[in-house]
């Protein structure tokens, strides 16, 4: 059996190691007490990092201590597993950054890319009756699918076990009956004899055991992943022997899937890290556990280290946190501000307004004066609300706009697309990179370094020598190209298909495809592509020229708005926390304690400045009493604002 990965050169580079006792943190002053320990600590480690406490740079500087070290040695590498792609490419980035010369034994990559790279591999390895004969298509059941199938096992079901199927939710069935169902390395004979077995085992029978392609969703590649780790004990050899080293990101949002995976293949083997924060645990809905982190240290035998220190928002911002932080976890330690205060007055306020407009109006007028006096951009500035962010934009972008201030809808379609994933994905970021550099040749270096090194990943030029300098000599010619195709044909709404379509012309589509197929399994080329050309069109008929088509494209100096999801991971200077009200907040009862978490992640975005809107007067007195109470008791003025 071919290892799963293997590195990409056959005989090391000469790297001077640096001893251990001598080491120290790149590109940043200091690491914080509780971090140094952690990062040297020899065995597992469960890191528990609030809001601000720079989670991604510690997981950076880890990797840069062991593989400067030697504790890691060539040709062994570091896998790093987050659970976003975005997520997954910042951490790379930063350890490319800091440690160039080590770079092409950091894997930074999504768990859902991890596991179907192992399914996509070594699927012939899956035991006789989990062996594929027709390979398999992804596809996503709706919900109304999983009523639907429910209702169709329940019948056939053995009557002892009627009444615990009826009582399985379609909204909760995948993640909670198939990703904690451990495949048998045999199909069962006849029906088995509780719930969960019974109605997993029909859904595999339904979607995979069936003529034709199976339907596979990335829950289903997670199980068959286990399995083949599981039952192919030279598959989690290999993999130990390739990754002495794995790091977790956001374990709060582990599923009962990805943990099992975790422990089959990695329990009393590499060293994990895993790092978090429970009271961001917003993907409850998702399947995320209860208790993640902590599970993860009873399961691993992992040492805990807090790390308290705060370097995104000042010491008052950090107080009104905790008071928040400490009614989801009453253990929970203050943390310790290391950003400083610029502004003198009130970082904390609750706004009331007798209606929207008046709301949108006030807030619009606030903003642009802040902006003159102070030298801020819009860019600084943004406005977070807890869902129907289409509730809000028309009256901001009215407003704001009578200042010539955009206002940029991370949430809003584009295509098949959100517009936040759009402009942080990968292919866009090479797209529109190659764009720019076509129209504007000299002082866009720092450009050049992140296309050149995504057509690197792209052409599988990572660590080869050879290769990055056939990447540059094709990027070169590749723009020349381009810059002449740019002169004959000005940005407009037609041009946008003819400009994708030329660019991918340019890249190969194919080897494009083949490369966002294995870096993000779950993303379809023709869905990005598609979405890029919709933004295109949507923004070229207004441009002047093809750099004001980029700038409108990417629209960065702009007030966001997005929702408390989509927040989360980002920082802004003044956060305006729109809709403190039971319509935004209609599912709080429901579940409190992942509302109050999705509270959390919204007001801790903010380094030097908080706001909380609301339009609604009896808002203290309705679902969402205990946020205004929390409020209160961290001193936060309220301000009528009529």
């Amino acid at each position: 059996m071919n290892r799963p990965d293997t590195p990409v050169r056959a005989v090391p580079r000469p790297v001077t190691l640096i001893p251990a006792a001598d080491w120290r943190p790149i590109d940043i002053e200091d690491l914080e007490p509780a971090a140094w320990q952690a990062l040297r600590h020899p065995a597992n480690t469960a890191v528990v990092a609030g809001p601000g406490a720079g989670k991604t740079e510690f997981l950076a500087q880890r990797a840069a201590y062991l593989l400067q070290t030697g504790i890691c040695p060539w040709p062994q590498r570091i896998l790093a597993i987050s659970f976003k792609r975005d997520a997954a490419a910042n951490l790379g980035r930063r350890v490319t950054t800091r440690i160039p010369e080590h770079a092409d034994r950091f894997a930074s990559m999504t768990f859902d890319a991890f596991t179907k790279s192992l399914v996509d591999r070594f699927a012939s390895a899956l035991p006789p009756d989990w062996r594929m004969t027709d390979g398999y298509e992804i596809d996503y059941a709706s919900e109304r699918f999983l009523e639907g199938f429910l209702a169709d096992i329940i019948p056939a079901a053995p009557a002892s076990l009627c009444p615990q199927v009826a009582a399985l939710r379609a909204s909760r069935f995948l993640p909670d009956t198939i990703g904690n169902w451990s495949l048998p390395a045999t199909i069962p004979v006849g029906d088995p004899d509780d719930a969960t077995a019974y109605a997993a085992l029909q859904w595999w029978h339904d979607r995979y055991l069936r003529p034709g392609p199976a339907k596979v969703d990335f829950i289903m590649l997670n199980r068959l992943a286990e399995l083949l780790v599981r039952c192919v004990p030279q598959l989690r050899r290999a993999l130990r022997q390739t990754y002495p080293f794995v790091f977790v990101d956001e374990f709060q949002d582990t599923t009962s899937a990805q943990f099992s995976f975790l422990a089959s293949v990695f329990a009393d083997g590499p060293t994990l890290t895993a790092v978090g924060d429970s009271k961001q645990r917003i993907m409850g809905w998702a399947g995320a556990l209860p208790r993640a982190l902590e599970r993860f240290a009873e399961t691993f035998d992992a040492a805990s280290y807090p790390l308290l220190w705060n370097f995104r928002s000042s010491d008052e911002l950090v107080r009104v946190q905790h008071i928040v932080a400490t009614s989801l976890d009453p253990a929970a330690m203050p943390a310790v501000s290391k950003a400083d205060a610029s502004i003198t007055d009130s970082p904390a306020e609750v706004w009331r307004f007798s209606s929207p407009d008046r709301e949108a109006t006030v807030i619009a007028d606030w903003i642009a004066r802040d902006i003159a006096v102070s030298g801020r951009v819009p860019a600084d500035f943004a406005l977070i609300a807890r869902q129907k962010i289409s509730d809000f934009e028309n009256r901001f972008r009215q407003s704001l706009g009578r200042y010539d201030i955009k206002v940029r809808n991370d949430d809003m379609p584009v295509g098949a697309m959100r517009l936040q994933d759009l402009l942080k994905h990968e292919v866009t970021r090479l797209l529109l990179g190659l764009l720019r550099l076509a129209d504007q040749p000299r002082g866009l270096a720092h450009v050049w370094r992140e296309v050149q090194a995504t057509l690197a990943r792209v052409h599988g030029d990572v660590g080869d020598d050879a290769g990055q300098r056939h990447t540059a000599d094709h990027l070169s010619k590749l723009t020349i190209s381009l810059r002449e195709w740019l002169k004959d044909n000005p940005p407009r709404a037609s041009s946008a298909v003819d400009c994708v379509n030329h660019l991918l012309e340019l890249l190969d589509v194919d080897l494009l495809h083949r490369y966002v197929r294995s870096a993000a399994p779950a993303d379809r080329l023709n869905v990005l592509t598609e979405a890029f050309q919709a933004r295109l069109a949507a923004v070229a008929p207004e441009s002047t020229d093809w750099a004001d088509a980029l700038e409108q494209f990417e629209c960065a100096d702009a007030v966001v708005l997005l929702t408390a999801h989509r927040s989360k991971g980002l920082e802004y200077h003044t956060v305006f926390f729109l809709g403190l009200e039971d319509r935004q907040w209609w599912a709080h009862a429901r579940d409190p304690i992942e509302s109050t978490s999705t509270f959390f992640v919204g007001l801790s975005r903010a380094a030097q400045r908080i706001i909380f809107t609301t339009t609604h007067p009896y808002a203290r007195q309705g679902q969402i009493a205990d946020f205004f109470t929390m409020l209160d008791q961290a001193g936060v003025p309220e301000i009528d604002h009529g």
